[in-house]
């Protein structure tokens, strides 16, 4: 067993390194990358209270990552992943403008529990196919955990268009996952973005529960 002092050591030692990598890796980020942080972290906390607007910095989030996926990474299916946000950003806003009664905000609603269970199988045996694909075709870097959060992301996103209150929860889990490879992989910035986009997430769920008329259910 090791003693305090030896104990103590290994804590300071490992929060040093850990640090040190989290400084590198700000540092590495340019102008492009920093737009496409902050604005996300924008249209996530915008989302979570309702605002049309956050919709057009979701758009200036995902413009900037195509740019760097494309120009700077090479990588196709992110490039494209990200233009598809972008397309999804204008009819979001489009949605949530025309959507709104008595200049009250368009409705929070919910679907049903077997909407969900079926939407969930389908991203997951898509995934399967999608992830050899693009592994292969299209210099991707998917594996199929990666290709079914992608696949969760989007679902997630469309729901959100919808206003549906548990986009919020789909968001949660996937910002989880995302936490813990990251994590896992030594990428200490994202992983701690993604720890703040959970907590938006939560935070947004509680919103948009105090605000869904019990009418509102969808199927």
């Amino acid at each position: 067993m090791w003693g305090n002092e030896k104990r103590n050591e290994f804590f300071m030692n490992t929060l040093a390194m850990d640090l040190s990598l989290l400084t590198s890796q700000i540092a590495e980020q340019d102008a492009w990358e920093w737009i496409g942080l902050l604005t996300g972290v924008l249209y996530v906390v915008l989302a979570s209270v309702q605002r049309p607007v956050c919709w057009v910095f979701g758009i200036i989030s995902s413009f900037c990552l195509a740019w760097k996926s494309f120009e700077d990474y090479k990588l196709v299916a992110d490039g494209i992943l990200q233009v598809f946000y972008i397309i999804i950003g204008f009819y979001g806003l489009s949605q949530w403008l025309s959507g709104r009664i008595n200049d009250q905000p368009k409705p929070v609603v919910t679907s049903s529990l077997r909407f969900h269970l079926l939407a969930i199988l389908i991203c997951l045996l898509l995934s399967l196919p999608a992830s050899w694909l693009l592994t292969h075709y299209a210099n991707a870097r998917y594996g199929y955990m990666d290709t079914a959060l992608t696949l969760l992301s989007v679902f997630a996103t469309w729901l959100l268009v919808r206003k549906d209150l548990h986009n919020w929860v789909y968001w949660i889990v996937i910002d989880i996952m995302y936490g813990v490879l990251y994590l896992q992989s030594d990428g200490i910035l994202f992983a701690l973005l993604f720890l703040v986009y959970t907590i938006v997430a939560i935070w947004g769920y509680r919103q948009w529960s105090h605000d869904r008329k019990p009418s509102t259910h969808l199927h």
